[in-house]
C-alpha cells in the first residue's frame, strides 16, 4: 500500500446484485481481528426510527454482503449476521462458515495440509493457500467444526515442527501460513499536508502484565491404546520448576511419530511453554490497514514497557470520527526461557497399537509397564494431597497400616500403581534402602553420583523421596508425608545420604 493519501474508509452494501455506499448511515464502524480466530468481526450502528417516515428503513438486513474499502484497497469483505432492533449490526468475513458448520471427518496417516483441505471441502469453503504441513494426522471428528479441526491439526504440527502458524479467510478462500517473524513498517498519513509517519512512534495509554499463568516447565507426550495410557517422551526444566513450582503440560498424540520426532516435539513444546508471558495493550494508536493479527511491529518505547519485536494478537480498527485509529494487544515475540535451560529430556517411544481407545488407571512408558517416567508421573499426580487428623491418609489405608508415618508407604503405593521395580511391602526407610544395597543398586552422595528421574532419595533411616530431576547442585523430588502432604521439594546433597537406583 502506498502511504501518499489520507485514509478514507467507505462502507459498501451489496443486495440483489446492486452496490450502495452506506457510509453516511453507519456510526461507530469498527473491525476486530484476533489471532487464533478464523473470522474478522465488523460492527456498527445504523439509525432506526420506525415512527419517522423520513428515516430510511432496512438499510442493512441479515444476509447483506458488506465491503469496507480504503480508496482502492478492500480491508473487509463479509456478510451481515445480525441486526438488533436498535440498529446494531454485526458482520463477519467468510471464516464465519468454518466456525458454524459441523462436519464428520476421518483421516489416517494424512499430511496435515491435506486434512485441512478435506475439512474445508466438507464445509464448502475454498482454499487459497496452505503451507506445507507434513505432520501425519490420524483422527476421527464427529460433529466438530472445521475451525476446531484446523486448530487441532495446527497445534499438532506446531508441537512437531516447533513452528507457529496462523490462519484466516480471504475472498478467495482459507490461508494457512507460518507466523511471520519479520517486523513490518506501519505508517499513517494524518492529513494531506503532512507526511506519513511510523505509528509506533506515537503511543496512547499502555497497560499490560507479566504472568506465569500460561507457563509450563514440564511436558509429557502421551497416547492411549489397547486400554492403556503410554508415555512416549517427557522433558522438564529443573531450574524453572525450582523457581515457579511444577507446572506440567500433557500433549496427546494419536499415532507414533517415531523416537526422533518425539524428542523434537517434547523439546519444542518445553521451549515454547517455559516462558513468562509479557503482554501489553495500547489503548489508542494511529491506524494502518496493514496491521492485522499475527503481524510483527518493532517498538522502541522502554518507558512504556514496550521494546523490540512484538506480535499483534488482537487489533480493533476504528473508522471515521477522529480518523482511523486502533487498539492493539501485543506480546513479546521472543522472551528468554523462564529460569535458564537445565532441561532433562527422556524419550521412550510408543507402541504400534495406540489410538485404539480405552482407558487405564495405570500409566506405562514406551509400551512397557514399570518405566521411571510412569513412576514419577504417578507420584506427581498426587501433589497437593494432605493427610487427615492423626496421620490418616489413603496410602496408609491402602497399605493396611494407617495413622503412621507414611513417606515409604507413599513410595510403595506409587510403585504399585505404575508397575515400577520397587518393593511394595516396606514401611521403614532402612528396610527399603537395605533392599537396594543388597542388590548393588545404591549410591552414596560421597560417590558423586547424580541421580536420575525415578531414583529414591534417602535421608538416613528417617525419610525417603522420589527423584524428579537433579543437577550437580540440587535434587528435585516429590515426597509423601512432607509437612503432612505430598509435595515437590528441592534438596541439597548435604541433606542426603544416598540414592536407591531401581533402574540400574
Amino acid at each position: 500500500m502506498a502511504y501518499n493519501y489520507v485514509d478514507e474508509h467507505r462502507l459498501i452494501r451489496y443486495r440483489g446484485g446492486q452496490a450502495r455506499d452506506i457510509t453516511a448511515f453507519a456510526g461507530d464502524l469498527q473491525a476486530v481481528d484476533e489471532l487464533g480466530t478464523l473470522s474478522v468481526e465488523l460492527s456498527f450502528g445504523v439509525i432506526v426510527a420506525p415512527w419517522d417516515q423520513y428515516v430510511e428503513k432496512n438499510i442493512v438486513v441479515p444476509g447483506d454482503k458488506l465491503r469496507v474499502v480504503n480508496h482502492d484497497l478492500t480491508v473487509f469483505s463479509g456478510q451481515v449476521e445480525s441486526v438488533t432492533l436498535d440498529g446494531g449490526v454485526t458482520a463477519y468475513d467468510r471464516g464465519w462458515y468454518l466456525n458454524k458448520s459441523q462436519i464428520i471427518l476421518q483421516v489416517t496417516g494424512m499430511p496435515g495440509d491435506e486434512a485441512i483441505r478435506q475439512a474445508c471441502a466438507k464445509a464448502g469453503v475454498g482454499v487459497a493457500s496452505i503451507c506445507s504441513l507434513p505432520t501425519k494426522i490420524t483422527q476421527v471428528w464427529l460433529g466438530d467444526t472445521p475451525a476446531d479441526i484446523l486448530g487441532e491439526i495446527l497445534e499438532t504440527a506446531a508441537a512437531e515442527t516447533g513452528k507457529q502458524y496462523q490462519y484466516f479467510v480471504r475472498d478467495d478462500g482459507l490461508v494457512v501460513q507460518e507466523l511471520p517473524t519479520a517486523a513490518i513498517k506501519a505508517y499513517h498519513k494524518p492529513a494531506d499536508n503532512l507526511p506519513a509517519f511510523n505509528i509506533t512512534w506515537a503511543l496512547g495509554q499502555v497497560s499490560g502484565e507479566d504472568s506465569i499463568a500460561e507457563l509450563r516447565n514440564a511436558v509429557v507426550i502421551a497416547a492411549e491404546g489397547d486400554g492403556k495410557a503410554y508415555i512416549g517422551a517427557q522433558a522438564s526444566n529443573a531450574a524453572s520448576v525450582e523457581q515457579y513450582g511444577f507446572l506440567q503440560h500433557v500433549e496427546t498424540v494419536t499415532s507414533d511419530p517415531g523416537t526422533a520426532q518425539l524428542k523434537q516435539m517434547v523439546q519444542n513444546l518445553l521451549s515454547q511453554l517455559d516462558r513468562v508471558g509479557r503482554t501489553r495493550t495500547i489503548g489508542e494508536i494511529w491506524g494502518c490497514d496493514e496491521v492485522r493479527s499475527g503481524v510483527v511491529l518493532d517498538f522502541n518505547s522502554p518507558a512504556f514497557g514496550i521494546s523490540g519485536k512484538n506480535r499483534v494478537t488482537r487489533v480493533t480498527h476504528h473508522y471515521g470520527g477522529a480518523g482511523h485509529t486502533m487498539e492493539l494487544e501485543i506480546e513479546a515475540l521472543e522472551e528468554p526461557r523462564a529460569a535458564g535451560t537445565t532441561d532433562t529430556v527422556s524419550v521412550y517411544g510408543l507402541p504400534d497399537n495406540i489410538g485404539t481407545g480405552g482407558s487405564s488407571d495405570g500409566v506405562t512408558t514406551g509400551g512397557t509397564s514399570g518405566g521411571a517416567a510412569a513412576f514419577v508421573s504417578t507420584a506427581m499426580s498426587q501433589v497437593g494431597y494432605r493427610e487427615g487428623a492423626g496421620n490418616n491418609n489413603k496410602y496408609g489405608a491402602w497399605f493396611g497400616m494407617n495413622n503412621v508415618a507414611w513417606c515409604v508407604i507413599f513410595v510403595c503405593w506409587c510403585a504399585a500403581q505404575s508397575g515400577a521395580p520397587i518393593p511394595t511391602k516396606y514401611s521403614y526407610v532402612g528396610d527399603m534402602s537395605s533392599y537396594f544395597q543388597s542388590r548393588g543398586l545404591y549410591r552414596t552422595v560421597a560417590s558423586g553420583y547424580i541421580p536420575k528421574a525415578g531414583d529414591l532419595m534417602i535421608q538416613g533411616d528417617r525419610h525417603i523421596g522420589i527423584v524428579r530431576s537433579a543437577t550437580r547442585s540440587a535434587v528435585y523430588t516429590v515426597e509423601g508425608n512432607y509437612s503432612d502432604s505430598v509435595a515437590t521439594v528441592t534438596r541439597y546433597y548435604s541433606e542426603i545420604s544416598g540414592f536407591c537406583t531401581p533402574w540400574g
